[in-house]
């Protein structure tokens, strides 16, 4: 097919406005070009994948999210993308994707809701210091959003944006207050109050639905009128209101890998079992790896009230104290030794929380075990029977004699400290016993 210079000149332009709007696959594109526009070109493709970086974060934001049970951890990968690429492309961003002189103010809108989402999973999971550094970018596009909207004349986007402008305060009033930032959190809350007043003399604002801090922050300072409260004072109240909520949630909280314990980098990383859904493995070698160890305790093979994940963990982290103990005296256990004790001691829990100590076989007390002397003497037992036990009380009780040697020749007396040497070995076992497994730690931890 022939095509002559007049079609391709005016086409030029269209064709680039076209890339940039992501409507054409730049690198599926054939052109015959004769005229000098490969640096716009160029230039519409860097465009392109900025909004390839955008559409693919706002799709999952905006659609998926609402047939996902964690859309916010689902997808956590691609708003972590969106503000990577706005941190790299900074200026491409608010020079052109953003510009204040375009009439389509969405990209920003889109950006700002993402980002915003972005800042509360980092700020709940307890990663303050990075959320409050993505709040920078994010404050960032929310201003370049409320330059876009200012006199648009769309009453549509006005409301949008003073709404996004009320969450992203909200998200300041909570991680000032746990950085701690006191100007953070008191300047957002008064734009807050500002808003929620605003909204309420509308009746657009819904108070069983929403967060209400003007009613809410009343029960503290005993009334409404907080332009006469100090910002210490009101500083105080939300330290005290939120010092329940400090530690990290644990929905959002990273697994670590079920055999090697390295954490992932971001939610989802790591897939988990395919039959428990529990277990989660960094990568294929691990899962296989720890098969032997995993399958005590997958799906139904799991006879206890425990999640298969805490029992897994608890197994593990015992025998560590044990190898570590040992390794102390000069034995180093083989990973072959570690899992068959690993194994061995799954199944010896398993059997103790079904059987004999079965009150115990629920989540919130299994930790309870941990002060019964007759649950961690039981599981004792299994740890003298494990490679390096008997090599850890001979080097104690060793160690015990040259000592009681040593202080019966500063007593110069033979008759003083005279303790058999029977008595000696059942006291070391017992050391050794509490050396090598620490039964009560574990299981609080664990639960």
């Amino acid at each position: 097919m022939n095509i002559d210079e007049e079609t391709i000149v005016r086409n030029e332009e269209t064709i680039i406005r076209m890339i940039e709007r992501g409507e054409m696959d730049f690198d599926k594109s054939v052109f015959v070009i004769t005229h000098d526009i490969q640096g716009p070109l160029d230039e519409a493709m860097v465009l392109n994948e900025r909004l390839v970086v955008l559409k693919q974060a706002h799709l999952r934001f905006s659609l998926l999210s609402r047939v996902s049970y964690n859309s916010a951890l689902d997808f956590e990968r691609h708003y972590r993308a969106l503000y990577d690429d706005i941190c790299t492309h900074h200026d491409i961003w608010f020079d052109k994707l953003f510009n204040v002189d375009t009439d389509n103010p969405t990209r920003a809108e889109f950006a700002t809701g993402i980002l915003g989402t972005f800042c509360t999973i980092l700020r709940q999971r307890g990663e303050v210091n990075e959320c409050n550094e993505v709040m920078k970018t994010y404050m960032e596009v929310l201003g370049r959003y409320q330059q876009m909207t200012e006199g648009c004349g769309i009453q549509a986007q006005i409301e949008c944006c003073e709404i996004l402008t009320y969450k992203a305060n909200i998200i300041r009033i909570n991680l000032g207050s746990q950085l701690p930032d006191m100007q953070m959190t008191t300047q957002a809350f008064r734009d807050v109050i500002a808003h929620e007043r605003k909204y309420k003399a509308l009746g657009k604002y819904d108070t069983e639905n929403e967060p209400d801090f003007d009613g809410t922050l009343e029960l503290f300072v005993g009334h409404t009128r907080y332009d006469e409260v100090s910002d210490q004072d009101l500083f105080k109240a939300f330290v005290y209101m939120n010092s329940d909520s400090v530690d990290p949630d644990p929905i959002l909280k990273l697994k670590k890998c079920g055999r090697c314990d390295v954490e992932e980098q971001m939610h989802g990383d790591f897939k988990k079992c395919s039959r428990c859904h529990e277990m989660p493995y960094c990568s294929k070698e691990c899962q296989t790896k720890d098969w032997k160890v995993h399958k005590q305790l997958c799906g139904t093979n799991n006879s206890t009230n425990l999640k298969s994940d805490t029992l897994h963990w608890i197994a593990k982290q015992l025998v560590r104290n044990h190898s570590a103990t040992v390794e102390q005296y000069g034995l180093q256990l083989t990973i072959a030794q570690k899992d068959h004790a690993t194994v061995g001691l799954v199944k010896k829990l398993k059997e103790m929380f079904t059987g004999k100590y079965s009150h115990y076989n629920a989540s919130n007390k299994a930790a309870d075990a941990s002060n019964d002397s007759s649950f961690c003497a039981d599981l004792a037992k299994f740890f003298a029977e494990q490679p390096g036990y008997e090599m850890v009380w001979g080097e104690l009780s060793t160690g015990y004699k040259k000592r009681l040697d040593k202080e019966r020749a500063l007593k110069q007396s033979s008759d003083v400290l005279m303790v058999s040497d029977e008595t000696i070995i059942d006291h070391c076992k017992e050391i050794a016993r509490t050396l090598t497994m620490t039964i009560g730690s574990v299981l609080a931890d664990g639960n």
